[in-house]
């Protein structure tokens, strides 16, 4: 499922606009306790559902942003929203190709975000992790989180640049 939010900072990105309408030949909207579910069908292709939360519905014809909560689902979301972008007509162009690592880095920063409001690697993993391994200290689960960890702190302190090209540091 897709969640959709309004966005008010957003700026248009061609024509990405809320416009359910013009997204299926048939929409299906069903209220229920904290939003409205939208079933999207197009003929000949598979239904898609969409979740908008109560008072977070974007205006119509304004700009939106998809959520996409980093935890362990966070793949399944990532490929439900490019889904969502192809059933809309919006599928990414080769200029919006995700960078190679992207799940690597959105991860590194989720881990950074937790260590930086206190979270233990443990603490960490438990969110991360499904199952969590069961002798933790001795596990390549808590040796990689650990080289997560290092990899953001290095990331956020000036390491970002080296995905801006080979353009040289400070």
């Amino acid at each position: 499922m897709t969640i959709v939010r309004p966005v008010p900072w957003a700026r248009s990105l061609g024509d990405l606009a809320f416009r359910p309408r013009s997204w299926a030949d048939r929409i299906i909207r069903i209220a229920a306790p904290g939003g409205i579910a939208l079933l999207l069908r197009r003929h000949g292709g598979p239904e898609t559902p969409v979740w908008i939360p109560d008072r977070l519905q974007p205006t119509a014809g304004r700009p939106f942003g998809i959520y996409l909560h980093p935890d362990r689902s966070f793949a399944d979301r990532t490929r439900a929203a490019a889904s969502f972008r192809r059933v809309i007509g919006k599928a990414a162009t080769p200029s919006d190709a995700p960078h190679t690592h992207a799940h690597r880095l959105a991860t590194m920063l989720c881990v950074h975000d937790m260590r930086a409001s206190g979270a233990s690697l443990r603490d960490i993993a438990g969110e991360l992790l499904d199952p969590m391994p069961e002798d933790w200290r001795m596990s390549s689960e808590r040796s990689d989180l650990r080289r997560l960890a290092e990899a953001a702190e290095d990331m956020v302190a000036g390491g970002y640049r080296r995905l801006l090209g080979s353009h040289p540091g400070p």
